[in-house]
């Protein structure tokens, strides 16, 4: 979604648990935590060395090597400015890795705050295509850095002796949508392949496709074990952007449920206005609209793929 979407719906957060075992990592995190207490954004532990940042945008995913930092994600310059600035109080440390998980500006704007910061910047092969088009719509692609490190359906992602694996199961949220697996810490950051408790954004021009989006969810299912945490996208509550494999079924239970429903309520003479007006999906009551644009084109998109 684009910032000024971004901005009326305020999501994403994050909560996290857990210590850092290592002496070198809790001096330098807790140095970064110090200096955020006293910014906007709140950065929270998911485990060991892995942590989460929420300002004004997708959920960011954060890993501290002994050498180095790979960020996941990037939101808009000005929100993630101030954990560029939390980092850079950890001297010789660098950002080593930015990873984008899709090209939606609220995930990829902020690569501009990482220009001078770091070379090396992830993403599935789709993206920076994809970022460029929006960009040309949106009349700022001067203000765009693409990924330059390009995969198609896995990339290995070594840093500090840590390694990140990058994975790319199909369309679902986009085209190129990444999950990126923070291997010794067994924590996968999904991206907007995951939106809690929310209508997620949906729209077929950029790869939007529920039955992709839950082969993706299902082979995420298949792939990680019942001790891996997850980071989301969006939620309404900054306590709900980490999870367990019970989301990602809820998630893929629940695409599976809204096509059967909007199926079922078009043959019987209700239109796509009518649902849009009011849409509660049966035993998805907890999953509330963002906003009627978002509901909108949730509706009209698995409409024309039914």
């Amino acid at each position: 979604m684009n910032r000024k979407e971004f901005l009326t719906t305020s999501l994403g957060a994050t909560l996290g648990v857990a210590i850092l075992p290592q002496l070198w990592s809790c001096t330098s995190q807790r140095a970064i935590f110090e200096v955020l207490k006293s910014s906007k954004g709140d950065i929270s532990k998911i485990r060991g060395n892995v942590s989460s940042f929420t300002n004004r945008g997708g959920t960011v995913g954060l890993l501290e090597t002994k050498d180095s930092f790979v960020v996941i994600d990037s939101q808009f310059p000005d929100f993630i400015q101030p954990l560029i600035d939390s980092i850079s109080q950890v001297k010789g440390k660098p950002i080593e890795f930015l990873c984008n998980t899709h090209h939606h500006g609220d995930h990829t704007a902020g690569n501009f705050a990482f220009k001078d910061l770091t070379q090396k910047i992830v993403a599935q092969k789709n993206v920076p295509e994809l970022q460029k088009n929006a960009a040309e719509l949106a009349k700022n692609v001067d203000k765009q850095v693409y990924a330059n490190i390009l995969f198609e359906d896995k990339y290995l992602i070594k840093s500090g002796g840590e390694t990140v694996t990058a994975y790319h199961f199909g369309a679902g949220h986009t085209f190129g949508d990444a999950m990126y697996h923070f291997e010794k810490d067994n924590v996968v950051h999904m991206g907007d392949l995951m939106f809690i408790n929310m209508i997620p954004v949906y729209r077929v021009k950029d790869g939007s496709n529920f039955r992709s989006w839950i082969s993706v969810l299902e082979k995420a299912i298949s792939t990680f074990d019942k001790d891996t945490l997850f980071i989301f996208g969006h939620a309404p509550d900054k306590n709900l952007t980490k999870g367990n494999l019970e989301n990602l079924t809820e998630m893929r239970n629940f695409l599976e449920a809204s096509a059967d429903y909007i199926k079922k309520s078009l043959a019987e003479g209700k239109t796509t206005e009518q649902l849009t007006e009011n849409l509660v999906i049966p035993k998805f009551e907890h999953r509330k609209a963002m906003n009627k644009d978002f509901t909108k084109t949730f509706v009209e998109g698995i409409a024309s793929q039914l």
